[in-house]
């Protein structure tokens, strides 16, 4: 709105600013005189960023002069309100018959989640009408005559008429009417949801506010602007930044990622309010241009720290079906994860030379072919390398009917999808490990292009995998035993590049999320085995193993642990893999890959053991050679150069 405003009296008001100009009501002799000049005062009913309520006395002590004053202005205007209600609607019971603005703004998919993109102006007949009478701009269906060659058109009778330009959203306005008769039915009386949407938030703010690391320095930053004490002053909205125990901000996307992980959905950035966002922040107006002209961060990206200075926030908005177990339950998430104690050493490379480790009698120990991703792992003991990887490894993927790739954070039990190869009758057989008596399927491992349709599939980091649909006895399969109707078998026959932020080295691949190949060595599961134990939970070596998804397992004489996390480039039977990144984990690896049940004991313990500050287990590698090779257990591993 300042953008439109074809005059220079424009005035950005503090919270604080707001409440020393408005809370007092002007008298009627504290002017001269009055005046014909419009002047408009534009604010929110709640915060969307901190959920902090403005005071609705403020439209009329606005009309009555008290900006006038605030400026020292002694003759009063004609004043009108705009109130965005956007952020205050869904929860809150707003008083027309008391509380009279001129414009008031609502988000209907604020109110109950769709549709998007729709919202809605209200306009009160006694003041806003006039106003808004002098729009010159007109759009299809808002006219009732124009004439071509001359600057001459006739609005439409009706008010409302002539501000809808172009074919009205008619099938999203008939949704509307659901939306509100369900949230009527179900929430009950909005005054009811207020406080009880408060009293989660406060919960929620008070747990955060007093939780310390080991050290006692504080987990949680929360941006507020109220002590959460009283509903009429606070919504239902508590927004923060975790800390680590030294002091340092957690990046808010690792912070929403990990919380996916869980079932918990957050809003992270800066919420489309830069103004809150930079005062909460304490941001200046050089640092943003600066982050924006030298470093390039925008809004919308995923750059959340610069100098360690987070460059937005996280949010959690409650609503009418919230439970204070949800609150628990996000608490509980992030101090388990992020929770630092004195005596929680973090993951260091170990400095062993490149000398000591050769001496070490290093050796492939185990080979694992992911042909189907996030299915079953095949286990050999020689196997050929192509230029995207190990061959048939990740070449098949499950799409589901939308077109997105599925994977175990979807659906867990891909896992018991079994494969097996037959090489020399070349195809693979998939056996369900959940049903014994189903028949195995078999699928060849040719399939042509010209045997069935192209099909596209959505890979995680954003990407998309282009193939061959595998064909309709398959995907019934897959349908039938994964109890999903609409899944697809399509053969991956485009090769894609990872993108950078999931590695140093571009790399080509097929349906792998990062890169060729992921290592790991067999004392690193025998670390994680271990503090499973002490922490009273026994888990079997193997089971653990295949939960990480690896292709490599390493073995050698008085190999420590997390040795993997310092081989620079590595030389096994004279191919050469460099190393690109370690393995950032996520809640996949809690799945058992024999049942498809979880435990969460794995990621806890990675959490309470990071490395460089990130849940890690295992190095991603790439191969430069694009020659067709062979590998096979048994092969002594060089170190070539550490990774420093």
């Amino acid at each position: 709105m300042r953008e439109l405003m074809p005059t220079e009296n424009l005035l950005c008001l503090t919270r604080d600013e707001a409440h020393e100009a408005l809370d007092k009501m002007p008298s009627a002799d504290s002017f001269r005189s009055t005046s014909s000049r419009n002047s408009l005062f534009a604010y929110p009913a709640q915060s969307n960023f901190s959920g902090t309520k403005y005071p609705l006395k403020w439209i009329e002590t606005c009309r009555n002069g008290a900006l006038d004053l605030y400026t020292g202005n002694r003759v009063k205007s004609r004043w009108y309100t705009v109130l965005d209600a956007s952020a205050y609607v869904p929860c809150n019971h707003l008083d027309l018959g008391k509380y009279k603005p001129d414009f008031i703004a609502v988000s209907f998919y604020k109110m109950f989640g769709y549709p998007t993109g729709l919202g809605a102006l209200l306009v009160r007949n006694k003041t806003g009408v006039a106003v808004l009478r002098r729009k010159k701009y007109f759009g299809g269906g808002t006219v009732e005559v124009v004439l071509a060659r001359n600057r001459h058109h006739v609005f439409k009778k009706k008010f409302h008429e002539k501000f809808e330009d172009g074919t009205v959203d008619f099938l999203s306005v008939v949704a509307v009417g659901h939306g509100l008769d369900t949230l009527r039915a179900l929430a009950g009386p909005m005054r009811a949801v207020a406080c009880r949407t408060f009293g989660l938030a406060a919960y929620l703010y008070d747990q955060m506010s007093g939780a310390r690391h080991g050290n006692g320095s504080p987990v949680f930053r929360v941006y507020a602007d109220t002590e959460y004490r009283c509903e009429s002053t606070q919504g239902g909205v508590v927004n923060f930044n975790v800390l680590r125990a030294n002091g340092k901000y957690v990046g808010y996307n690792e912070v929403k990622n990990l919380a996916n992980n869980y079932g918990i959905v957050l809003r992270v950035g800066c919420f489309c309010n830069p103004g809150a966002c930079q005062a909460h922040l304490g941001h200046t107006d050089q640092e943003l241009r600066r982050n924006q002209e030298v470093i390039g961060h925008v809004c919308g990206d995923h750059i959340d720290l610069i100098d360690n200075r987070p460059t937005g926030s996280v949010r959690v908005s409650f609503g009418y079906s919230s439970s204070e177990s949800d609150a628990d339950t996000l608490y509980n998430t992030l101090v388990e994860q992020f929770w630092q104690n004195n005596s929680m050493a973090p993951i260091d490379r170990p400095q062993i030379s490149i000398e000591e480790y050769n001496k070490m009698d290093l050796r492939v120990s185990r080979i694992f072919v992911y042909p189907i991703k996030s299915c079953g792992a095949y286990e050999t003991d020689e196997w050929e390398l192509e230029p995207y990887g190990f061959k048939y490894d990740r070449s098949w993927a499950v799409v589901s009917s939308s077109g997105v790739c599925m994977t175990q954070m979807e659906e867990p039990k891909l896992c018991l999808v079994k494969p097996y190869f037959d090489l020399k009758s070349g195809t693979m057989t998939l056996v369900y490990a959940e049903n014994k008596d189903e028949v195995p399927m078999v699928v060849s491992l040719e399939t042509k292009q010209t045997d069935a349709k192209k099909k596209e599939g959505k890979i995680c980091w954003g990407g998309s995998l282009e193939g061959i649909d595998c064909g309709d006895e398959v995907a019934e399969w897959l349908s039938w035993n994964l109890d999903r109707p609409g899944l697809r078998l399509i053969r991956c026959t485009v090769r894609h590049t990872a993108p950078k932020q999931y590695g140093r080295i571009d790399s080509k691949v097929m349906g792998n999320n990062a890169c060729q190949y992921l290592l790991f060595t067999q004392p690193t599961i025998k670390w994680l085995q271990q503090e499973m134990e002490n922490d009273i939970t026994e888990i079997d070596e193997d089971n653990l193993l295949f939960r990480f998804r690896g292709n490599l397992l390493i073995s050698g004489n008085d190999l420590p642990a997390h040795a993997e996390l310092s081989w620079g480039e590595l030389d096994i039977g004279g191919i050469k893999l460099k190393y690109d990144s370690p393995c950032e984990r996520c809640k996949m690896v809690n799945i058992d890959q024999d049942t498809s049940e979880s435990i969460y004991k794995p990621l806890s313990i990675l959490g309470q053991n990071k490395f460089e500050n990130k849940n890690v287990f295992g190095i991603y590698l790439n191969r430069e050679d694009t020659q067709k090779r062979k590998m096979r257990v048994g092969q002594q591993c060089m170190v070539i150069k550490k990774n420093i």
